[in-house]
């Protein structure tokens, strides 16, 4: 009996010094799993992400603006959530609170709308996400910064440059001249108007026969000048709020036969702004006479620095205007023009 107990108890031992092995060897792979598991989610977490909300991807300017904030972004390691609001203000405005329901760290907004991005603003703001517009200016909420150029000043560049063209015409600043408006409710149509028709009231001689709003859009701006020439017979210069404008204005002109190189006595200026690969075509052909350029690729980079910068807690302007260059033929494969970056030549095509 007492030999039938001893056995009893030996194999019992032996039973639980089986499971508490098999136990400790569980709870050591467990836990390594945890282990691994919680580096994984450091390293994801570690890895912050940006909303980038694009007016349009119709347009060359934006697709490079789109280029250079996703190159930047990816070089300095942040995962991205890129969208398109296909010139549509309350698409963009859905999209963007979308952005933020996703938790975002941060957003970069080029907005349809300076007034119909503010409900979009706000309520990243409530979200405490930092915003940063590039381009375009928001009308309210706040904004860690915006980054453009100064399109008050690109305006008055681009009038400046008609009234040189028609002085060597001329000998004086004089002659009829036509405006083919931008985008009007964003702060870059809204700013270059504002220029050009500043510098306009500085030259008295010059009169404007003729004011539409062609919205940055190529077809509209055609449709428009075509228009236009109908009913005016004398038209010395175009200006174009951005090269699709100017290049719209440049091919009804060919379509009614009203088209002179540069340097012809019948030939009508033509300035735009931007700095587009079709426009630099259009400049070195002899066809249009400048472009008032900008850099989208390296302006767009510098909104994802400039957002960098934020999330690590630096404070960063609240305004900062990027610079600009008028080309035209005599500068356009000059040094300067290399230096500065002529960003129609460098998108891929």
């Amino acid at each position: 009996m007492r030999r039938f107990r001893r056995r009893r108890h030996t194999t019992l031992v032996y039973h639980l010094t089986h499971l508490f092995k098999q136990a400790s060897i569980f709870c050591v792979v467990a836990l390594v799993l945890l282990l691994l598991a919680a580096c994984g989610t450091s390293s994801a977490q570690g890895k912050k992400t940006i909303g980038l909300s694009l007016s349009s991807l119709s347009n060359t300017y934006f697709v490079a603006m789109d280029l250079g904030m996703k190159d930047e972004a990816t070089k300095l390691g942040y995962n991205i959530i890129d969208d398109n609001a296909d010139n549509d203000a309350a698409t963009q405005v859905s999209q963007v609170e979308d952005l933020v329901t996703q938790h975002v760290s941060l957003l970069i907004i080029n907005p349809v709308s300076s007034d119909g991005i503010v409900p979009a603003v706000r309520t990243a703001n409530a979200a405490h996400i930092p915003v940063i517009t590039v381009d375009r200016g928001a009308a309210g909420g706040k904004v860690a910064t915006v980054i453009e150029s100064n399109n008050v000043l690109l305006g008055r560049e681009a009038m400046d440059s008609i009234a040189s063209r028609l002085k060597q015409r001329y000998g004086q600043v004089r002659g009829n001249v036509v405006d083919l408006q931008g985008l009007l409710g964003t702060s870059s149509g809204d700013d270059r108007e504002t220029g050009f028709a500043q510098e306009l009231h500085k030259y008295p001689q010059v009169k404007l026969v003729a004011s539409q709003a062609a919205n940055f859009d190529q077809e509209t701006a055609y449709n428009d000048m075509a228009n236009i020439l109908e009913v005016q017979p004398k038209i010395d210069a175009v200006f174009g709020a951005n090269d699709d404008n100017a290049l719209g204005a440049l091919k009804a002109i060919q379509s009614a036969n009203r088209f002179a190189p540069l340097g012809h006595p019948g030939h009508i200026v033509i300035v735009g702004i931007d700095g587009s690969e079709q426009a630099l075509q259009a400049i070195r052909a002899g066809q249009i006479d400048a472009t008032v350029t900008q850099n989208p690729l390296k302006m767009s980079a510098r909104a994802v620095d400039l957002g960098s910068a934020v999330l690590q807690g630096h404070q960063i302007q609240q305004q900062i205007y990027y610079p600009f260059m008028l080309v035209n033929l005599s500068n356009i494969n000059s040094r300067s023009a290399k230096d500065y970056g002529l960003w129609g030549d460098e998108v891929p095509k």
